[in-house]
């Protein structure tokens, strides 16, 4: 977070927006809705809840779907943990779920955890902070993200995801056996 800081001092800030908690998905359907081009994710932990359609989930990968159908180039990383399977487990769900959408998605190596949770949209708009794609992050958790306007932060984020694209896999690189 001190990087991220001292990066932003140094920046072309156009806006920056504090989105906590309940604020967190109008806001993020709202960036994703404005995409024309890309939007790149980088996430830690996203859950997939097929038994509540109309849960926050739902509208966020709604938008996504909706981009994707405009010709937004849609990419996200999930983390492949090899000492979490329950957590490589929910992503594999929201994977698989994400990718009949037509969205790109992609697995970090199994043995770095990749706690970032990252949207940027037309290397432009970047929203950064503590939110997971969760139930819990999105409906109860007390969370911290901000929305930042800045080509400058946009690009620095993008080369971070394409850096870690480089060594991603499309399919996941673990095996996880049967869930318990």
């Amino acid at each position: 977070m001190i990087y991220l800081l001292l990066l932003l001092s140094q920046s072309d800030i156009q806006n920056i927006k504090y989105i906590g908690n309940r604020e967190y998905i109008p806001n993020l359907v709202e960036t994703i809705n404005k995409a024309q081009h890309t939007i790149y994710i980088v996430m830690y932990s996203a859950g997939y809840y097929p038994t509540h359609p109309e849960g926050p989930d739902r509208k966020v990968y709604g938008a996504m779907f909706d981009a994707v159908k405009r010709g937004v180039k849609v990419k996200v990383i999930l983390d492949a943990s090899d000492w979490n399977p329950n957590s490589t487990r929910k992503n594999e769900i929201t994977a698989n779920y994400l990718k009949e959408g037509g969205v790109e998605v992609y697995w970090d190596p199994p043995e770095i955890t990749t706690h970032s949770k990252i949207v940027i949209v037309d290397t432009l708009l970047c929203i950064v902070g503590s939110t997971n794609w969760t139930y819990y992050a999105f409906a109860h958790n007390n969370e911290s993200s901000l929305l930042i306007e800045s080509r400058t932060l946009a690009e620095r984020l993008t080369q971070f995801f394409t850096d870690l694209l480089r060594v991603s896999t499309e399919e996941l690189p673990i095996n996880l056996g049967k869930a318990q």
